[in-house]
């Protein structure tokens, strides 16, 4: 799984720290996707969030299975302390419905609600894969775009970088749909490195990614011993850390 992309987290603040062309639904899964199913577990974690040093409080990140066999949701909320309520409402939430095929990680559904009574910074996004379009509303206004095999929204490439990591993949980019725009981002694998958290030490493997044209980078640790959930997160710009997401706790759902 990987991180939030740098454009959201610019455009989200605290609130956001952090599929294949025109297939049919999958009654059953295929004896690949049975395999990564098998790995990809339901999971809750909370993340401290500061920005260049000053806690705003925490976020906290959860996957479950949805209603059908090959269903899952990912879902993000925050929980700000006072200063971080000058950004963000408690009531922010973010979510993504999606499908796990053969091919990997294909959303269905995205909706960004920031808490607020004015929808303006709302999104709702739909996928349509038999028409190879993604349709939806962002800032108060309606979006109807072709998209590439393999595009994700803002939460699905979460864990789509998890089923791609479980399975031994290497993925070089995706493309992400950010609002009502398609960005393109490289991945790369970086190191393996030991980090400390509030939960202790992990052994991990850092994968770095970047939106085509930004001079920001996002670095996260990924730990194999919680199945690549990341236990760290942080963007640079210009080489200086911005954003940082610590892990605090984790439990299996």
């Amino acid at each position: 799984m990987n991180w939030r992309p740098e454009h959201e987290l610019r455009t989200r603040g605290f609130a956001s720290l952090v599929l294949i062309a025109a297939l049919a639904w999958f009654p059953i899964l295929p004896a690949e996707a049975q395999s990564a199913d098998a790995q990809l577990k339901p999971y809750k974690a909370r993340y401290q969030a500061s920005y260049r040093g000053i806690s705003g409080g925490d976020i906290e990140m959860s996957l479950r299975r949805g209603a059908d066999p090959a269903q899952w949701i990912y879902e993000t909320r925050a929980f700000p302390n006072i200063l971080g309520r000058v950004a963000v409402s408690p009531q922010a939430r973010e979510r993504s419905t999606m499908q796990l095929t053969g091919a990997g990680i294909r959303p269905l559904t995205f909706e960004f609600n920031d808490g607020k009574e004015d929808l303006a910074k709302d999104v709702r996004t739909t996928f349509d894969w038999a028409a190879g379009r993604v349709r939806g509303s962002a800032q108060g206004e309606p979006f109807d775009l072709e998209m590439k095999p393999g595009t994700q929204d803002t939460a699905s490439v979460q864990v789509a970088m998890l089923v791609d990591l479980l399975a031994g993949r290497s993925p070089s980019g995706f493309t992400i749909i950010m609002g009502s725009r398609l960005r393109d981002y490289r991945y790369w694998i970086e190191d393996r490195a030991t980090v400390s958290t509030p939960m202790g030490r992990f052994e991990t493997v850092v994968w770095a990614n970047q939106r085509t044209g930004s001079d920001r980078v996002t670095r996260v640790w990924h730990a194999p011993s919680l199945g690549y959930v990341p236990v760290q997160a942080v963007q640079f710009r210009k080489g200086k850390a911005e954003t940082t997401l610590r892990i605090v706790a984790f439990e299996r759902l």
